[in-house]
């Protein structure tokens, strides 16, 4: 048997059957690269597609939110209601501007099916921001376009592929949408209780407005202490009984052309008494302690010594109520000389002013955030020499507590807190630095404190509303300027680089700056100067530097006016939403 070797060689194969096998390859190749690049051209066709269906319906939401803001600023500039209902004319006409825009934009919307609103409201107990959709008050809204029909002919049709036979379809489809919302506020209002608050009601005034408007405005006052009729604490006597005081029994009063105080006193019929020997018209104010509560009815001793420094006060008067002894200038007195809480503890109850009508004014400030229900909230802080955060007010009346959270929606509680106050209730100067520091720490905190975070919500924005109607004349012992402070940085309003406003005056400059630290913790600032005696430069430029708005209250020749003129202001601060915020979906 012969032996045999294995072969080391292969059999070749033929050359023809080796280009068959790369042929078919290529073609499976060229296949799946031709279904890239396909796939490639349409992927960016989408992506271009839905980056002008984004951008357009981001327009058209905040085009459409435009009709919300202005139907509020519109109300704030009326007496009538905000309507932001389901078919009210805002809501018709953000529709309406959604498709608008969208059209322009060569993207199809429907505007009663892709137009959506709803309210965006605060979730206390998880800080969050659920918004309601079909909700009224409408404070948010979602614009959508869709490319989602199967006719890809109609003007929401899929999105046709060019190259579609590549991937097995020929249309897609696409869908983009738009959220916008106006945020909610939170406010603190920060109010002048300085004692030039009355002036408008003191004989002072008379060359201003006119003998006959203030003797009115006198006159209003002793009326409004009759109507409330308050009592000595723990008895029943009345501090202001309706026959007067002795020969003080009128308005225009008991003239006693003595300068003998104890003449007049006698005259008056001031030192008489009761069978028991006390007299029977004590002095009707006793002023309040420190804690707000009312003293007792003061003794027979302090009585006398007030009655007698009215009197000194009024026979060394000028004018037609030099000498003259009665309600009018018995009111007129306590404005001038004993305005404040710790000496008067009832004139809150009166309709002096210019106070009343700031008063009057923030009253409807809260009634038009009622009304609004935007989920704005509200803290105040008032200011004379000093300013106050209002977080307490107990007044033997009333009791409030707030300071767990004194930045609220409780409006009726605030609204009570400065109904209750009087001009001159933190003595009588004006601290409008201390009034814009304590603020921004109610706001946002004290700066030197990082675990202070102040009561502003996340997610609201934080906005103060400056009121004054005078000069500020108080800042703390030693404070200057900082050396780099740089005026043209805020006050540059014609964008030439320099100043339009300074001022050397360091108390101004004080507050000032005090709003630039504000303006630094993201706080939008609104100011408004009363009368003829508010400091408008000053106003003016904080909020110009605040990004807020400027409202010059005047005054009027009567009272009346100037009420109606702080109402409208009030009024527009409240209809002066921030811009519209947008979210894309």
């Amino acid at each position: 048997m012969k032996n045999q070797q294995p072969s080391t060689a292969r059999q070749a194969r033929p050359e023809s059957s080796r280009r068959g096998v790369i042929v078919v390859l290529t073609g499976f190749t060229l296949i799946a690269v031709f279904a890239f690049v396909a796939l490639s051209v349409d992927s960016g066709r989408i992506v271009l597609t839905e980056t002008r269906m984004q951008n357009a319906v981001d327009a058209a939401a905040l085009a459409a939110s435009q009709e919300i803001n202005a139907a509020v600023f519109a109300a704030g500039q009326s007496t009538g209601p905000v309507d932001l209902g389901p078919d009210s004319d805002a809501v018709v006409a953000a529709r309406a501007m959604a498709a608008q825009v969208a059209t322009a934009n060569n993207v199809f919307i429907d505007p009663q099916t892709d137009v959506q609103f709803g309210n965006r409201s605060h979730d206390a107990a998880t800080g969050t921001w659920p918004i309601a959709w079909g909700t009224t008050p409408f404070n948010v809204l979602k614009v959508t376009a869709r490319r989602t029909e199967a006719d890809a002919s109609a003007p929401d049709g899929q999105f046709p592929l060019a190259f579609g036979w590549a991937v097995g379809r020929s249309q897609v489809p696409l869908q983009k949408s738009a959220t916008v919302f106006i945020e909610a506020r939170d406010l603190v209002v920060v109010l002048d209780f300085s004692a030039s608050m009355n002036d408008d009601s003191s004989i002072k005034s008379f060359s201003k407005l006119g003998q006959a408007e203030v003797e009115a405005s006198l006159d209003a006052m002793w009326d409004a202490l009759r109507a409330a009729d308050p009592k000595w604490p723990g008895t029943s006597i009345s501090k202001f009984p309706a026959s007067g005081f002795g020969e003080i029994d009128s308005y225009y009063g008991t003239y006693n052309s003595s300068t003998d105080t104890d003449t007049i006193y006698s005259a008056l019929r001031l030192d008489e008494v009761d069978d028991a020997g006390n007299m029977l018209y004590p002095w009707p104010q006793a002023g309040r302690y420190s804690s707000g509560l009312p003293r007792s009815k003061p003794s027979d001793s302090t009585s006398r010594t007030r009655w007698r420094d009215y009197i000194y006060y009024v026979k060394y008067r000028s004018g037609e109520y030099g000498k003259r002894y009665g309600y009018r200038s018995l009111m007129n007195y306590l404005q001038e000389r004993r305005y404040s809480a710790a000496y008067s503890e009832d004139l809150w109850r009166t309709p002096h002013y210019p106070f009343h009508a700031i008063k009057e004014g923030a009253t409807l400030f809260f009634a038009f955030l009622t009304d609004l229900n935007f989920g704005d909230e509200v803290g105040l802080v008032s200011y004379g020499k000093w300013a106050v955060q209002e977080k307490t007010h107990n007044d033997g009346e009333v009791s409030i507590d707030i300071s767990g959270n004194p930045i609220t929606s409780d409006y009726a509680t605030i609204d009570t807190i400065q109904r209750r106050h009087q001009a001159g209730d933190y003595s009588g100067w004006t601290g409008m630095g201390d009034g814009i520091l304590k603020a921004r720490e109610l706001l946002v905190g004290a700066a030197d404190d990082p675990t202070d975070i102040g009561y502003s919500r996340f997610g609201a924005r934080p906005t103060m509303l400056i009121m004054t109607d005078g000069q500020t004349n108080q800042g703390p012992d030693g404070w200057t300027l900082p050396g780099d402070f740089n005026w043209a940085d805020w006050t540059d309003y014609d964008g030439d680089g320099v100043a339009d406003y300074t001022t050397t005056d360091w108390k101004k400059q004080y507050s000032f700056w005090e709003a630039t630290q504000a303006i630094q913790r993201g706080i939008k600032l609104h100011t408004m100067a009363v009368g003829v005696g508010g400091d408008r430069d000053l106003m003016q430029a904080i909020a110009f530097a605040g990004g807020g708005i400027f409202i010059n209250v005047p005054g009027g020749s009567t009272v009346a006016e100037m009420q109606s003129q702080l109402i409208d202001a009030f009024r527009e601060v409240a209809s002066k939403l921030p811009p519209a915020k947008l979210v894309q979906d």
